[in-house]
């Protein structure tokens, strides 16, 4: 592991240790909070080749000219190419004013994880421990390397998302709007407002239901309904058939139930439950209400699992709370101790160690060793071909988030 990472976790691990107790607004803890934000930022606005996807970036924006006026060639990348409005101004802003893919590198990180680290903040005293999650899990590796359009999108509608729970709801629709304009993922935001259930262990076996007889539909008539709307050829056709293969095998659809449904919605539960706030305690029920929707797809329909991404923060949010209470409460110890070790199974062993046999490479190994822009060094190069492997092959939906 890289030393800067080593610096980071341990810093880390000692603020947890001194400050995540500590549930009284304090200066001290705060300013420590955000100088960790703050190096995060720099982890990956300063990074160079982290990711697999990160080297497809730096090509489309090396491609993008200097002589064609910005409305021009914004009309070219999004009528022709099919590229996002907003994503490609911002890459348009960068080239001409800084002319540095760095330039556009070092917002994304700034947007990201600035609007992840606030949002945290607001959730949960125990932000360190969220801040060692939010590594550890790759999930900050992934929305800032591998996903970047979308990442810009989960923070945005994030911050959308809040606004509606404190009832300004003109502002979370210009942000829906901002937001599908860096990806269209964002879309399934859309339904945010009108989930509101009942958090119970009731509520958990009706989703499992629910989510067992959409898999058993979709698994005898989706491939059917694909094949007469797209042809049983052509690009999209042949992906979504082989997303369903996936998704249709028994022990495939056990795994993700347990991964994106069970486990996760103990966590967050427990979380609500501890909750002492009512105003965070409401506000969990809205969040915890739209992560079953995006949980029940992700098990039961081909190609949904990357729409969890836009609830996996907030995961992370309420399982640094769920660890924290672990060891202050003896209550159905048992259950929550086996709850801890199967998330941390799902969320690190099967991220770290998907292999790519073309390459003779682990997942972990885009993110490690660490290569600053100060020394653009080619031993990273291979990292877009493991990313390309993966697409290949569609690994990123059996045991990733989706990469592209």
């Amino acid at each position: 592991m890289s030393l800067i990472y080593i610096v980071f976790l341990l810093l880390a691990a000692y603020y947890s240790l001194r400050w995540d107790g500590v549930t009284e607004d304090n200066a001290f803890k705060s300013h420590r909070f955000w100088l960790m934000c703050i190096m995060l930022i720099c982890i990956s606005g300063f990074s160079y080749g982290l990711g697999g996807d990160k080297f497809t970036y730096m090509e489309q924006f090396e491609s993008i000219p200097n002589d064609v006026s910005i409305i021009e060639y914004m009309s070219l990348a999004i009528l022709v190419q099919g590229n996002m409005p907003l994503w490609t101004l911002l890459a348009i802003l960068a080239k001409r004013c800084f002319d540095s893919f760095y330039a556009l590198q070092l917002t994304q990180a700034i947007i990201v994880n600035g609007i992840f680290c606030y949002i945290a903040s607001k959730y949960t005293h125990r932000r360190f421990i969220f801040l060692i999650a939010y590594f550890l899990s790759l999930s900050f590796f992934i929305f800032n390397t591998e996903v970047m359009r979308e990442g810009i999108a989960i923070a945005i509608c994030m911050a959308g998302m809040e606004a509606y729970m404190k009832g300004d709801k003109k502002r979370f629709y210009i942000c829906y709007a901002f937001a599908i304009l860096f990806h269209i993922s964002a879309a399934v935001v859309i339904i945010f407002p009108f989930l509101k259930f009942k958090i119970s262990f009731k509520t958990l076996g009706i989703a499992v239901l629910s989510s067992l007889a959409i898999w058993v539909l979709s698994d005898l008539v989706f491939g059917k309904i694909v094949v007469s709307v797209l042809g049983s050829t052509g690009a999209m056709a042949t992906k979504i058939i082989k997303y369903s293969s996936v998704a249709s095998n028994l022990n495939g659809y056990i795994g993700s139930l347990i991964r994106y449904l069970v486990l996760p919605f103990i966590v967050m539960y427990y979380s609500y439950y501890w909750e002492e706030d009512p105003n965070t305690k409401a506000k969990k029920v809205r969040l915890i209400s739209f992560h079953l929707i995006l949980a029940i797809c992700a098990c039961s329909l081909a190609g949904f699992t990357r729409f969890r991404n836009y609830m996996e923060i907030y995961y992370l949010i309420m399982l640094s709370d769920f660890i924290y209470m672990l060891f202050k409460t003896k209550e159905k110890i048992i259950l929550r101790v086996g709850t801890l070790v199967l998330s941390v199974f799902f969320l690190l062993w099967l991220q770290y160690f998907v292999y790519f046999p073309e390459n003779k490479a682990y997942f972990y190994q885009l993110f490690t060793p660490y290569r600053c822009i100060l020394n653009e060094n080619k031993d990273v190069y291979f990292r877009e071909e493991v990313h390309l492997e993966a697409t290949r092959n569609e690994i990123s939906d059996e045991g990733t988030r989706d990469i592209q």
